[in-house]
């Protein structure tokens, strides 16, 4: 267990309570919304896709609302997957103070607003965003989603969890961010993300593009040519965000590491985006690199998906024909590190099966 991990479990334990909002600005009581089930006469729709709470749109006198409920089992089996329900409603916390600041509001019109959530009752309640998950990835769409992300860092949150399932486009075509199971806190002057300094692999555009990109394309069977495209256009937004996290590091105090470090991702960007053979080599990079983690996410929770499966289809295809521009790139990271080809043939063909029997 790590720092987080034992200081939510103890809370877990005790007989603490967090709320967020007014229990008056609820339609009904909240004690009520608690029991809500699809039978309920308010319910006009149910998810029941999410792995750690069941989604419910309501309506009371014309208004719908989102109500999040926790599920009494996290079908995410490991400690972030069951300590997710509160680490949600501790960032709505969050979120809901820098929401009524009229200093930081307009940098957090991206996250959802949270009327009122009670974690001992094991309900979040909502605006209704009235939109759909994202069908074409715009630079404008990019830019909300990465000056969102910088804002949540500057203020000491990191999300991990960029998935096709978390954002949403309303009718105003605002990117909205709604799921905060997996966001937590860190020193954003001096750490990389949440495991500190540990993990400098981890930061924003590798999170979009581990935990949405690279699926998203992989569903969307674009050719060759839309899916770089659409990469450069993910690098060019990111570039720009990391001008702007660069120049707050700069002027607000962030340690030197973590300048140099973004300096770094900075040259790597630009390089990538320098000309087409540059743009190939740093797509099929980022694109292996993104399914490894990807892949072992879902194993590591017994989360899996035909996605998961069709990640290490594209993870052995790519070790197949290019092991040694992999090996040469420092692409064999963690666990595939020095490993030979036919050892991570085998390895990754083990874990195909291991993935069969976790399917959702």
């Amino acid at each position: 267990m790590n720092a987080r991990q034992i200081c939510q479990q103890v809370f877990e334990h005790s007989d603490q309570n967090l709320t967020v909002g007014r229990d008056g600005d609820c339609p009904i009581c909240p004690e009520q919304l608690a029991l809500t089930t699809i039978d309920s006469p308010y319910v006009v729709e149910m998810f029941d896709s999410g792995l750690t709470a069941e989604v419910y749109r309501i309506r009371f006198d014309n208004k719908d609302f989102t109500l999040k409920k926790k599920r009494q089992n996290s079908k995410v089996q490991n400690l972030d997957g069951q300590f997710s329900f509160l680490n949600e409603v501790q960032r709505r916390a969050d979120f809901h103070a820098l929401k009524i600041d009229g200093r930081t509001q307009p940098a957090f019109k991206g996250i959802v607003n949270t009327i009122y959530a009670d974690y001992r009752l094991g309900i979040i309640l909502s605006d209704w965003i009235e939109g759909a998950s994202i069908d074409v990835l715009s630079a404008d769409l990019l830019e909300q989603l990465f000056s969102t992300l910088i804002a949540c860092e500057r203020h000491g949150l990191f999300e991990w969890d960029l998935c096709a399932g978390n954002l949403l486009v309303d009718v105003q075509q605002q990117l909205k961010l709604f799921d905060f199971g997996y966001m937590y806190e860190f020193d954003p002057k001096r750490a990389f993300n949440s495991n500190g300094t540990s993990d400098p692999l981890f930061n924003f555009c590798e999170r979009f593009e581990t935990r949405f990109l690279s699926g998203w394309l992989l569903e969307k069977q674009y050719s060759q040519d839309e899916n770089l495209a659409i990469f450069k256009e993910v690098k060019i937004a990111a570039l720009n965000a990391v001008d702007k996290k660069l120049a707050w590091l700069q002027s607000d105090g962030g340690e030197s590491h973590l300048i140099d470090y973004y300096r770094d991702i900075r040259q790597t960007f630009s390089d990538a985006i320098s000309d087409c053979e540059s743009l190939k080599k740093s797509y099929l990079l980022t694109m292996f690199r993104s399914h490894v983690l990807d892949i072992e996410d879902d194993l590591e929770g017994k989360s899996c998906t035909p996605l998961t499966l069709k990640r290490i289809a594209v993870v052995l295809d790519t070790l197949k024909y290019h092991y040694q521009l992999l090996k040469d790139q420092g692409a064999l990271f963690y666990q595939n590190e020095g490993q030979s080809l036919e050892d991570l043939r085998l390895r990754y063909e083990q874990k195909l099966k291991l993935a069969e029997t976790f399917q959702l």
